[in-house]
């Protein structure tokens, strides 16, 4: 094994504990997972600029605006398709990361996706992990895409606790956008 790898599998195991000593435990996990690693390992402190839609935001780090896409969801789209709860679903994100508000983001394996988008998994500074949470409020669906996928358990089961309490994405809908299965 290679030093670089070795410092990467250190650095990933160090993101993957994920809590410190001092975070209160929870009894949904969604809510305490924090990066550790600091910025040895790729998690950075950044301002957010705007919310595009549900999944996608820009932000901005060491001065530069960068936009992203949160790893492992899919909320529904408010642009071209404008799928049901496609506006609440990017109202919900805007609550979580308001502009002007600091996040810690953390990559995983792929650092973009095909159009170009910066992949990270966001925390608030209460330590909400945001994907999760837009998964367990039910404005996205937990969607796991390989080799991306260090926190895919924890996102199904925020998608499981939102189907069970019938939430967002999960609910009936007069407006005819029924429960997705």
């Amino acid at each position: 094994m290679t030093g670089a790898t070795a410092a990467a599998l250190g650095c990933l195991a160090a993101a993957v504990a994920c809590a410190p000593a001092s975070a209160p435990r929870a009894s949904r996990p969604y809510l305490t997972h924090r990066p550790s690693c600091g910025p040895g390992c790729g998690a950075v402190t950044a301002g957010v600029v705007r919310v595009i839609d549900g999944d996608t935001l820009v932000l901005r780090t060491r001065g530069r605006p960068a936009r992203v896409r949160l790893i492992g969801v899919d909320a529904p789209e408010k642009w071209l398709r404008h799928d049901c709860f496609g506006a609440e679903a990017t109202r919900a994100l805007r609550r979580l990361t308001p502009p002007g508000s600091a996040v810690r983001a953390t990559g995983d394996a792929e650092p973009r996706d095909r159009y170009g988008r910066r992949l990270l998994y966001l925390w608030t500074p209460r330590g909400v992990l945001v994907n999760a949470a837009l998964v367990r409020s039910g404005f996205a669906r937990a969607m796991a895409v390989p080799p991306d996928t260090r926190y895919a358990a924890v996102l199904r089961e925020a998608e499981d606790a939102a189907r069970r309490a019938r939430s967002g994405l999960w609910r009936p809908s007069p407006a005819g956008c029924g429960p997705s299965q």
